[in-house]
C-alpha cells in the first residue's frame, strides 16, 4: 500500500513538473508575441508614410498602360522612370518627370503643343546645366470623342519625341485627380509630387530638404506659374542622381 502511494505521488509530481513546464513555454511564447506586437505599434506611431496623391509632397500614383513612341504602342510602366534611392543630397543624373495631361480636341492644347515640344528639347539636351527631365504625355477623352488613331496624329503634327500614353478611359486622370486639360506635374526623381498646375495656387512647389511647399516665382508676372518656370525653379535646387 505505501508503494503504490509513493508511486502515486511520484507520478502526480511529474505531471505538475510538465504543467508548469507547459505554462512556462506558454507563458515565454505570449511574452515574444507581445514584443512583436509591440514592436509593430512602435514602428506604425514613430513611421511618417507618405500618402499617395498628386499634390506637393504626395507620392504619384503608379500606372501602367499602353504608350504610343512613334513606333507603335508599347507597354508604358510610369513606376520604371523613378529612382527611389534618390534624396535631395544626391548627386549624378537621376531624372526628374514632367507629366502633362491632354485632350486631342482641346484647343489649348494644341495651342501649347509647340511650347511643351520646345521644353521637352530644352531640359533633356546638353544644353540644359540641370538635371534631365523625362516628358510623358497621358492623352484623355474629356472633350470629344477620341481614338488612339488621334494620339499618334496629334504627337506626329507637332513632331513630339516623347511618349503619349492612352488614357482614354479615364483611369490615370481619375488616380491623378485631374478634371481639366492641359494639366501639369513635376514630379521628383523619387516619385514625390513637385508641382502641380491644376492645384488652386499653382504658384506652390515642394521643397525635399524643408519637407514643406513654398513660393515659386512668376518669371512672366501674368500670376500663372508655367511648366518651364517650375522645372527651372525646382529641379536645380539639389542634385539630380543617387546617393
Amino acid at each position: 500500500m505505501a508503494e503504490d502511494d509513493l508511486e502515486l505521488n511520484s507520478e502526480m509530481m511529474k505531471n505538475l513538473y510538465r504543467s508548469e513546464e507547459a505554462s512556462a513555454r506558454g507563458d515565454a511564447a505570449i511574452i515574444v508575441i507581445s514584443l512583436f506586437f509591440v514592436g509593430l505599434l512602435i514602428v506604425a506611431f514613430t513611421s511618417n508614410p507618405i500618402a499617395s496623391g498628386t499634390q506637393p509632397g504626395e507620392r504619384a500614383p503608379i500606372f501602367t498602360s499602353k504608350a504610343y513612341d512613334g513606333n507603335g504602342w508599347q507597354t508604358f510602366v510610369f513606376d520604371d522612370l523613378l529612382t527611389p534611392e534618390w534624396s535631395p543630397n544626391s548627386t549624378g543624373d537621376a531624372p526628374w518627370i514632367a507629366v502633362e495631361f491632354l485632350d486631342t480636341d482641346c484647343g489649348y492644347c494644341k495651342k501649347s503643343a509647340e511650347d511643351v515640344g520646345n521644353w521637352a528639347e530644352q531640359y533633356s539636351s546638353s544644353v540644359w546645366d540641370g538635371p534631365e527631365v523625362i516628358f510623358i504625355a497621358i492623352a484623355v477623352e474629356f472633350v470629344g470623342d477620341s481614338s488612339r488613331s488621334e494620339i499618334m496624329e496629334f504627337r506626329d503634327t507637332y513632331e513630339h519625341t516623347f511618349a503619349y500614353v492612352d488614357d482614354l478611359d479615364l483611369d490615370i486622370a481619375g488616380e491623378w485627380d485631374v478634371g481639366a486639360t492641359p494639366t501639369y506635374f513635376l514630379v521628383q526623381p523619387d516619385g514625390i509630387v513637385a508641382w502641380n498646375s491644376g492645384q488652386a495656387v499653382n504658384s506652390i512647389g515642394w521643397d525635399a530638404v524643408t519637407e514643406d511647399v513654398f513660393p515659386l516665382a512668376d518669371y512672366t508676372g501674368d500670376n500663372y506659374i508655367e511648366l518651364n518656370e517650375a522645372i527651372e525653379q525646382l529641379t536645380k535646387r539639389y542634385g539630380g542622381g543617387t546617393q
